[in-house]
């Protein structure tokens, strides 16, 4: 075999080990280090961003979850409702961003990122309408006819008030929904009776709330439910400070003061005199709590039929929206004076269901002075 020959035979052989399966190539085949492309990259060029696979962020990257830019108007509540959470759990998602939030939740301020759901890309829940009850624009209810204060009485129900029921709402705490709660009592014209602390009729929610009591006198009245809610006949407890309440032993004088303090600053604010009404703080009262009211007008005390317990949180073993209803719906009767507060944690979607619900049964929707006229 001649050496031209040879040569010409190894090179076949080679040839074909290099193309057999399983050889890697060899070094000047592959890209080095320095060749590798860059994210987004291949190297034929630049892909398009359409075309880059996304690649989940890590943690340190971006926020965890997901966020939400806070627009004129949220409150930690209305986020909470659209988003499908608590405002306890949006408080500690944020407590290292927006620390004043966990203490005030008042602070929360447009164009704030919250994170809003523990796992990215949740889309908020989808948004319903408020209920409208089947009832004309005028549903026939009054409020602000007060009787004269006359002799003393205490009210569970309403004697002799006809197929009507009271929804009254009382405003010595967490303020919350207060505001979407008195916007859906307006867009279904139900008039209820409100009965504000002094103290929480100054903070900036309860001035919103106020106000709006004053734009819509036709629909909402008020009564008197002290300065600072304390317990009239025990001493301590309220709201929103204990200050005030701490270590006192009521006297006549404390009582007096506790209703002619308030009574200046919700007239002052709204125009309205709440005498005679009053609800004790707590449901806390005796006669000599009693008389001591009378002596500066307060002569018509309201308890009350039906308690929604609206006060307490889900998480604490409080009613749902829909127990809440159908507590009320179910139990409610002619003269029935049913205890709300504006901050419940579920009261605005009990309403919803309770509003049509108690029509539906036949009852006028009304004031506790339009029953007792």
């Amino acid at each position: 075999m001649t050496l031209r020959r040879l040569a010409a035979g190894l090179a076949v052989v080679l040839l074909m080990a290099a193309c057999a399966p399983g050889v890697s190539p060899s070094p000047s085949q592959t890209l080095s280090a320095s060749a590798q492309p860059s994210p987004g990259e291949t190297p034929f060029g630049t892909l398009l961003p359409s075309e880059v696979e996304s690649v989940p962020p890590t943690a340190t990257g971006s926020p965890a979850g997901t966020t939400y830019t806070v627009r004129a108007g949220d409150s930690l509540s209305s986020i909470a409702r659209v988003w499908g959470t608590t405002v306890q759990q949006l408080q500690a998602w944020n407590a290292v961003s927006h620390p004043s939030l966990v203490t005030d939740p008042n602070t929360l301020q447009a164009g704030w990122i919250l994170t809003v759901a523990g796992d990215p890309g949740t889309t908020p829940l989808p948004t319903a309408a408020p209920t409208v009850a089947p009832t004309p624009s005028s549903s026939g209810c009054r409020a602000g006819n007060r009787v004269a204060a006359g002799g003393q009485q205490t009210f569970t129900t309403v004697p002799n008030a006809g197929h009507g029921v009271a929804l009254t709402l009382d405003m010595g705490g967490r303020l919350e929904p207060g505001v979407d709660i008195l916007n859906l009592l307006i867009a279904n014209h139900v008039c209820v009776t409100i009965f504000p602390t002094g103290a929480m009729a100054q903070t900036t929610q309860g001035r919103q709330v106020i106000a709006l009591i004053k734009a819509h006198p036709e629909l909402f009245e008020m009564g008197n439910h002290t300065m600072h809610h304390c317990d009239l006949v025990r001493g301590g407890a309220g709201s929103p400070t204990t200050a005030p309440c701490a270590g006192v032993t009521p006297t006549v004088d404390f009582v007096r003061r506790e209703l002619t303090d308030a009574a200046a600053i919700l007239a002052q604010l709204s125009g309205q005199q709440p005498v005679p009404y009053w609800r004790p703080p707590y449901g806390s009262v005796n006669q000599a709590v009693r008389d001591a009211a009378a002596s500066v007008g307060y002569t018509k005390t309201f308890m009350w039929d039906i308690d929604t317990i609206d006060w307490k949180p889900l998480a604490d073993g409080g009613p749902t929206a829909q127990q809440i209803a159908t507590k009320v719906v179910g139990n409610a009767r002619d003269g029935s004076n049913v205890l709300m507060h504006l901050g419940g944690y579920e009261t605005l979607d009990a309403l919803r269901i309770m509003i049509p619900g108690l029509r539906e049964r036949g009852f006028l929707l009304t004031s506790l002075s339009d029953l007792l006229n």
